[in-house]
């Protein structure tokens, strides 16, 4: 019994349930005592970890990006007001006429200061949960009482239906990102990562539109 294959998968399942059980108990402070900056890497420093990544984008109807950068603030809160405004400068270098409609944001950019800069702009932003906030069924959350306004905007059956457009529009951004060119840059810098990251969008953006292209004469 002891080397059947059953047994011995389910007690590395446990042994590995075990091991991050203990490490939720137990955490490492961050950064970690063993954590070490890149040496190829001018800009490279520590910071505390965060849970996805740091590439920004702003994505219109197929994934098209309007903005993508990439950011080393371990929380997105700072980072709404640069992306709309980097939004806003593209859309104006391109030539697109007309003003962004409605603009979403998922719960990690929340914040007042935010909410007040943006203030003249068709904004909502997650402040409690996102199912919640789409109107789907979830546990109720109270939101902060400084962002009082964003929940009731939200809490309006326009402001769930408006609401739930946000994953579809941006997450499959990510992913088809992530599918075409991995989760790392080949460069070091700020500089050259902001080159790079920039290139991707190109890239990415180019071959959206000679799909569309190719898909409309067909």
């Amino acid at each position: 019994m002891e080397n059947k294959t059953i047994l011995v998968r389910q007690r590395a399942r446990l042994a590995k349930a075990l091991a991050h059980l203990e490490r939720a108990r137990s955490p490492e402070p961050l950064p970690s005592p063993t954590t070490v900056a890149s040496l190829s890497d001018p800009d490279s420093r520590l910071q505390l970890g965060k849970r996805g990544g740091y590439l920004q984008i702003a994505c219109s109807r197929r994934q098209i990006l309007l903005a993508i950068d990439v950011h080393d603030n371990p929380s997105d809160r700072t980072a709404l007001i640069p992306m709309v405004r980097k939004t806003q400068e593209n859309q104006r270098a391109a030539g697109l006429a007309g003003d962004v409609l409605l603009w979403l944001a998922d719960s990690g950019y929340a914040s007042v200061a935010s909410f007040t800069e943006l203030a003249d702009l068709p904004l909502l932003v997650s402040v409690t949960s996102e199912a919640d906030q789409a109107g789907f069924p979830a546990k109720r959350q109270t939101a902060p009482a400084s962002q009082q306004a964003m929940a009731d905007r939200l809490a309006t059956p326009t402001g769930r239906a408006q609401y739930r457009q946000r994953s579809a529009l941006v997450e499959p951004g990510f992913a088809q990102l992530f599918q075409r060119f991995g989760r790392h840059l080949n460069y070091r810098g700020r500089r050259a990562v902001d080159t790079e990251i920039k290139l991707l969008g190109t890239i990415h953006n180019l071959s959206k539109l000679t799909a569309s292209t190719a898909e409309s004469r067909s």
